[in-house]
């Protein structure tokens, strides 16, 4: 019989750091193997239709939302099993139908760790995960978004309106040169946000310029944001350890979300020494009115609750207006004859005296340009600027969620899509793919149902806040820039990239090349 310290001896020469390091990979490959196994043979949602990879690993749609596939890959999934619904994550189900919506976003919905915020230290309204918090943060950020304070902002819109049809005009019009609206739509709708939010708008417009690099920023931010998003389940493990300070952002960083942070701590920090220094404001905006919140206790916003929110303004505010506009200057493109139909009733408002110089307001739009608003609800129906995932998680103790006469199980993230939603043919027929703005128009019952059933702004409790300000934008800059402008599609050339370009990027639409020959209308 062996001694102990033999035993001991042998062990420590098996134990190399060769073998050592083999046993961990076995140890990795044995754990995956496992997961493999459960996931596509045993799990609870086992029996719905996805792709292999998708069913076993959160990293195949991290990988597609990375590689700015989602809606095609999806699509095409949907089209090949037929199903309503299918598996894109381990736990993750993705509904077609918009007859779900009302279902899976009810108003105790609670938002799955998907919108889990990476490390940071409050959470905007947008992430908070429970429908009670969520309403409370709600009650408190949302006075300055309600329609009644936003009328009170048309002014300011219409100041930004005109200096940006001024600057068209004198950039591209008078020297024949193309312009990329995918960039000036989004420089419109940056300067309006800023100076309705924040009091003063960014120079977007007047620089003819992505001002410091924030727009990229966005979108260098919001991919970010997109593959943390995926793969929350990594994100929270890494962020809650002892490594979490070298995962989670700061100001300090070199990329798009750092840059991002810097600009909102710009923001904030300018405001706050005007209060300091006992400046008043003729006006109150977004931004004064967060400072101004007052929890029931009477007690304000934290600095890093006030960080978070002015960062959801900053990335979700303007980028996804000027993608509705640019969304509606394509699709218009593609109808000549809805074209002309919107400008002849356009210029018959103001020929008619119902529409009033030098920008008509977001009501009179409303009433005498039935055709226009409904060419607006079309391209957004079509292009919704949030088109992919917004999960919410089955909860135990809420009742029973079932979707195609099927419960779904408990712990399963399960979302629409405002991509997929707002094309169901069962609501919107089958030329739902076809941009066809007179279906809002042909009949009232029709129209309420499609309102009903409308994704592009989110459903029910968690409607986008931003939503009054966002029409009242596309009730004013489009409608003035079809009113002196004729324009067309360049010939994408060496010095003219094209054709028009739709990306997604971390979960949201924005466009690329959308080159406009422009000339001054005679009215």
């Amino acid at each position: 019989m062996e001694s102990p310290q033999t035993v001991s001896a042998s062990a420590t020469s098996y134990l190399t750091l060769s073998n050592g390091f083999w046993l961990i990979i076995g140890w990795v490959l044995a754990t995956f193997l496992y997961q493999i196994v459960y996931y596509r043979f045993f799990h609870p949602l086992k029996n719905y239709p996805g792709p292999f990879w998708g069913t076993v690993t959160r990293l195949w749609y991290t990988y597609q939302s990375y590689n700015q596939s989602e809606l095609v890959v999806y699509e095409n999934i949907f089209k090949e099993t037929k199903a309503p619904v299918i598996r894109i994550s381990p736990t993750t189900l993705l509904v077609k139908s918009a007859l779900a919506l009302p279902i899976i976003y009810h108003r105790n919905a609670v938002k799955s760790r998907f919108y889990s915020n990476g490390g940071f230290p409050a959470e905007p309204v947008i992430s908070i995960r429970d429908h009670q918090a969520h309403s409370y943060r709600r009650r408190l950020i949302g006075p300055p978004y309600s329609y009644s304070k936003i009328i009170k902002a048309e002014p300011l819109v219409d100041k930004i309106v005109s200096a940006w049809l001024i600057k068209l005009n004198d950039l591209f019009v008078e020297t024949r040169r193309p312009v990329n609206m995918a960039s000036w739509a989004t420089y419109f709708a940056f300067d309006t946000i800023s100076e309705v939010g924040f009091g003063q708008a960014l120079g977007f417009v007047e620089n003819g310029d992505d001002v410091g690099g924030l727009i990229q920023s966005v979108h260098d931010g919001i991919e970010i944001f997109g593959v943390m998003a995926h793969l929350y389940p990594f994100v929270e493990w890494v962020t809650s350890g002892p490594l979490g300070r070298f995962f989670t952002a700061t100001p300090d960083m070199k990329n798009g979300m750092g840059q991002l942070m810097r600009w909102r701590n710009k923001i904030i920090n300018a405001r706050i020494k005007e209060i300091e220094e006992g400046k008043r404001r003729d006006r109150v905006d977004i931004l004064q009115s967060f400072f101004e919140a007052k929890t029931p206790e009477g007690k304000p916003m934290s600095r890093d609750e006030l960080e978070a929110e002015v960062l959801v303004v900053l990335i979700a505010g303007a980028d996804t207006t000027g993608t509705s506009f640019s969304s509606l200057v394509t699709d218009i493109l593609s109808s000549p004859s809805d074209y002309k139909r919107m400008v002849d009733e356009i210029d018959a408002g103001f020929a008619d005296g119902y529409l009033s110089q030098p920008v008509p307001t977001a009501a009179e739009v409303s009433k005498y340009c039935p055709f226009y608003v409904a060419c607006i609800k079309e391209a957004l129906r079509l292009t919704p600027s949030s088109p992919v995932l917004f999960p919410r998680e089955v909860m135990a103790h809420q009742p029973p969620l079932v979707i195609d006469g099927k419960v779904i199980p408990v712990g399963t993230e399960i979302s629409c899509s405002a991509y997929f939603a707002n094309r169901d043919k069962e609501i919107y027929g089958e030329d739902a793919e076809t941009f066809r703005p007179e279906r809002w128009l042909e009949d009232d019952e029709k129209a309420k149902l499609f309102e009903k059933y409308n994704f592009t702004w989110g459903y029910g409790s968690r409607v986008c806040l931003g939503k009054d300000l966002a029409y009242m934008e596309l009730m004013k800059g489009p409608l003035m820039f079809f009113r002196n402008f004729d324009f067309k599609l360049c010939t994408p050339s060496k010095e003219i990239p094209g054709p028009p370009k739709r990306v997604t990027v971390g979960g949201l639409f924005h466009w690329q090349n959308i080159w406009l020959d422009l000339q001054k209308r005679k009215v």
